[in-house]
């Protein structure tokens, strides 16, 4: 799928003056800069290999529940398998050595894959939707893959063309028909950043994330919002809510189809209702945005109870800060809407979610992993991309604190110098890829290194 890479005033005089003395000593925070750089970069050189990453990545025997190592390699995603190493490669702020072949390698094992029928459509994480956001950022990054590019294009806008799930009467019957990891949103995404290309299959989506977003069901005698599905979070725990949930995260729920629809607004794609539409939809997380006595948080999801009950009522302690659920992730997408239609009341409540996390120590934050997805990576990544905004130099210590976390945590005995959380013991597993593993540690070291906005590595978590 792919084709071939290109190669790539006068002096013055003026009074003398008495200067203070400059400390050339470099600050904390500097020094952690520098430290995390250099950790991305090792990191980044254990993933070189695409043959002995994927070997590499698994459940070691002595972390597994039954005693026998598992392989949890899976080649066709963004979480943990080739897209998601090449986009680490394509992605760095900081100039690297042979950062474009690295990626090169692991999106010709991944377009290989793809051809030997690998390909069921499943969002953006798995399968082509995958593929197509690393040689998007391959493109950008090199200028190449241009005819990979048309070729992944054209399949995203036939996956809209015969799969855009039509809007039900009723609940939805899975949040897999919208979200960002498996759904719509996601997709969606990618058509925005292709808008030049996609521009038709990028309204159709947006119209039906506009359509869910406004109107309400009844379900079980209660009036709920269209985002309102039967299915559970987590495959296997249909029990537990057996009359369905409304997702509030980013990756699977509102925040999720908010963010989109901000992003669209900003970039001057706006469609009928549109305005409504975020407004709706923000509204409907400003009103969820539950307190304790540190500050602002989100529900991960609510049963038909707890919606019923009301947000004054809502009891379950906050959970720990994740990209997935909750704050620093719902925190983000009501940031930027409120950015872009100046809903200064949308921004404050996001604002107040992050002064939450500033509140609470670290130690007490309960996170127990590494990752992008609910780990260190993802706080050090999503707090920077709030701070651009907030300019807060408080988010700046407490983000010099959790880098400090990542770059105490590795480990060279470790095939990626860190580990991760695939089982129920914490810090235990190697594993590689980009949302779950070593490459999205390598992307958020690297742009917290450079001190500036990263380039497009971060798109699939629709956080820009």
């Amino acid at each position: 799928m792919t084709d071939t890479t290109p190669t790539t005033a006068a002096p013055t005089t003026a009074a003398p003056t008495t200067a203070a003395p400059t400390s050339t000593v470099p600050s904390e925070g500097a020094r952690m800069r520098e430290a995390a750089g250099e950790l991305s970069d090792l990191i980044l050189d254990r993933l070189a290999d695409p043959a002995a990453t994927a070997a590499a990545t698994r459940i070691p025997a002595e972390a597994a529940d039954d005693g026998t190592a598992e392989g949890v390699w899976a080649e066709l995603t963004l979480g943990s398998g080739s897209p998601g190493l090449s986009l680490a490669f394509s992605g760095g702020a900081r100039p690297g050595t042979d950062r474009a072949a690295r990626a090169h390698g692991y999106l010709a094992v991944a377009t290989r894959a793809a051809a030997d029928g690998g390909s069921a459509p499943s969002g953006i994480f798995k399968g082509p939707g995958a593929l197509a956001f690393a040689v998007l950022a391959a493109h950008r990054a090199t200028g190449g893959y241009t005819t990979a590019l048309h070729r992944l294009d054209a399949y995203q806008r036939q996956l809209v063309r015969t799969a855009l799930p039509p809007v039900p009467e009723g609940p939805l019957t899975t949040i897999g028909h919208y979200e960002v990891v498996r759904g719509m949103t996601g997709v969606g995404r990618y058509l925005l950043a292709r808008a030049e290309t996609c521009e038709g299959e990028l309204a159709q989506v947006l119209g039906y994330l506009i359509a869910l977003a406004r109107g309400t069901t009844v379900h079980r005698g209660a009036r709920v919002p269209r985002w309102w599905a039967l299915d559970a979070p987590r495959v296997g725990s249909e029990h537990l809510l057996p009359d369905g949930h409304l997702n509030l995260g980013l990756s699977h729920g509102v925040a999720g189809p908010l963010m989109l629809l901000a992003l669209a607004w900003r970039d001057g794609v706006r469609l009928p209702g549109h305005r409504e539409a975020l407004e709706d939809a923000a509204d409907l997380l400003v009103r969820w945005a539950v307190r304790d006595e540190h500050g602002t948080y989100w529900p991960g999801y609510l049963d038909l109870a707890e919606y019923r009950a009301g947000p004054d009522a809502y009891r379950t302690p906050a959970g720990w800060p994740s990209w997935c659920y909750g704050a620093p992730g719902v925190s983000r997408a009501l940031q930027v809407a409120g950015a872009v239609l100046d809903r200064a009341d949308w921004t404050a409540t996001a604002r107040d979610s992050v002064e939450r996390l500033l509140r609470v120590p670290l130690d007490e934050w309960g996170v127990t992993d590494h990752a992008l997805c609910h780990g260190w990576a993802g706080a050090l990544h999503q707090l920077g991309r709030l701070n651009e905004q907030f300019a807060d130099e408080r988010i700046e210590r407490r983000r010099d604190e959790v880098a400090a976390r990542l770059v105490g945590a590795f480990d060279p005995d470790a095939p990626f110098g860190l580990r991760f959380t695939m089982t129920r013991r914490p810090f235990a597993s190697d594993v590689s890829g980009y949302l779950d593993g070593a490459a999205g540690v390598a992307l958020a070291l690297d742009s917290y290194a450079s001190g500036g906005t990263p380039r497009d590595w971060d798109m699939p978590l629709l956080l820009a």
